[in-house]
């Protein structure tokens, strides 16, 4: 028998109404969705495409015009569900008067984690506020903030982990440690939703990713799968930069070496931008002529043919 979906969602909507009960906003319209335990699963799109209402809706912290969800095969509202679930939201409010360290405790407490199992001032090593843990929340920057409200929705280990943004505000060293400790909540068998603008982090611990526009999935898929370029190939070519003109004819009559051949792959932000540039869910452009260098582009090494 197989495992239940850790998150499963079928045609999700979701419409705000105003104060009189008209409808102004439909935020979602109809997303469905299955996550596997042990998987790392990205949401992916621009301010209003959906992704935080999504999350809360997951999460129960929302009802859905339509339509259901289930964590661990029950309802995200039921108290034992919410145990086995940390949520970092995009914006968090944390009492201003208490240090990291009586933070971590009371969040703790109120998730009733045995003392032996929270881990709190390990977590604050990890996020790198252990010298702060007796500052007090008021005291902190923006990004220590984010900092500790992510050391708070990891307490007591949970199964899954949703994360809004989980790196804003944090400078790349800090991401570093950050991304680490998500790599490890995966090899520990945890499963892991995350959004995120910042989307080199995202193709460093996703397998699976959904980009949405306008309330429905654009795409979905492995991610190496979205970020495959077909019928190309990028070259990664040893010497200087006179022989780039000659690369495409013959490598070898130009005095270079080829080191490396592999298929290509857009990145992330070019997947993002096909996706959402000429349209949601328009398919990326097979032809070499899209794939040449920009400005913007990586060194003129690096080729495409």
């Amino acid at each position: 028998m197989t495992d239940k979906p850790v998150v499963r969602c079928q045609d999700l909507e979701k419409t705000y109404r105003d104060f009189w009960g008209r409808a102004v906003h439909p935020a979602l319209r109809g997303i469905s969705l299955e996550i596997a335990r042990g998987e790392s699963f990205a949401l992916l799109g621009p301010n209003g495409s959906g992704k935080t209402t999504t999350l809360r809706l997951l999460l129960g912290l929302l009802r859905p015009t339509s339509g259901r969800v289930h964590l661990f095969g029950k309802s995200p509202s039921e108290t034992g569900v919410r145990a086995r679930t940390g949520f970092l939201p995009e914006r968090s409010t944390l009492h201003d008067f208490l240090t990291c360290k009586e933070t971590m405790d009371l969040y703790a407490r109120l998730n009733g984690v045995p003392r032996r199992d929270r881990g709190g001032d390990e977590l604050l090593e990890r996020v790198r506020l252990g010298d702060a843990a007796g500052r007090r929340v008021h005291a902190l920057s923006h990004g220590m903030r984010r900092r500790l409200a992510l050391a708070v929705a990891m307490v007591g280990r949970p199964e899954l982990l949703v994360l809004d943004e989980p790196t804003a505000g944090m400078d790349p060293m800090v991401r570093e440690d950050v991304l680490a400790l998500f790599r490890e909540h995966l090899e520990r068998g945890g499963t892991l939703l995350v959004t995120s603008h910042l989307l080199g982090d995202i193709s460093g611990i996703a397998t699976r990713a959904a980009l949405l526009a306008d309330g429905k999935i654009a795409r979905e898929g492995a991610l190496d799968d979205l970020l495959a370029r077909p019928g190309l190939r990028r070259y990664v070519v040893e010497g200087g930069e006179e022989i780039d003109v000659y690369v495409a004819a013959a490598v070898a009559k130009s005095g270079g070496r080829l080191i490396e051949s592999a298929p290509a792959r857009a990145t992330i932000e070019e997947l993002f931008l096909d996706t959402y540039r000429d349209g949601a869910g328009s398919t990326p452009s097979s032809d070499p002529a899209a794939e040449s260098p920009s400005p913007a582009s990586p060194s003129p090494k690096s080729t495409d043919a």
